[in-house]
């Protein structure tokens, strides 16, 4: 696991209840400074200055592609919150390699046959049905994975 190495603005950011708040909230999806003040309780001044404190610790980003600026979690910001997300991907990856070269032998062993005696080869449907359902189960591990990938990335400012 990657460590996070944090200095004194990240502490300072850190320290206070208020942003610790704010980047949960921020966790589960990009907010405006409007939204956030609303699902917090507080004005949108001081939601505001409490932005300002984390983007300089570069823990949340904005993107200001619409009229309104959307906040989000930097991926410093979301390993701080997740220090563990990062091997999900590696675990998920690893599994869909066992699975798509499971299938694949599968499939392969279905299309060869078995050889009996008299020379005729006979093909175990089973073996077809399984490996379909293992290389269906690695498009969804792969999936999964690029939508771990997207939440760990960060949206560019």
């Amino acid at each position: 696991m990657e460590e996070i190495a944090l200095d004194r603005d990240d502490i300072t950011a850190l320290s206070s209840d208020v942003r610790v708040m704010i980047l949960k909230a921020l966790d589960s999806r990009p907010m405006t400074v409007s939204e956030l003040a609303d699902r917090l309780g507080l004005a949108k001044s001081t939601v505001h200055q409490h932005l300002a404190v984390l983007a300089s610790a570069d823990l949340v980003a904005h993107a200001s592609a619409r009229k309104w600026r959307d906040y989000t979690l930097t991926e410093k910001g979301r390993r701080i919150l997740h220090p563990g997300r990062d091997h999900r991907i590696t675990i998920i990856l690893g599994t869909s390699l066992v699975a798509v070269t499971a299938g694949a032998l599968c499939v392969t062993s279905f299309l060869r046959g078995f050889a009996v005696q008299g020379g005729s080869v006979v093909r175990e449907p089973l073996l077809l049905y399984a490996g379909e359902a293992l290389l269906g189960v690695t498009v969804v591990l792969w999936y999964l994975a690029m939508r771990c990938r997207r939440r760990t990335t960060p949206i560019p400012a």
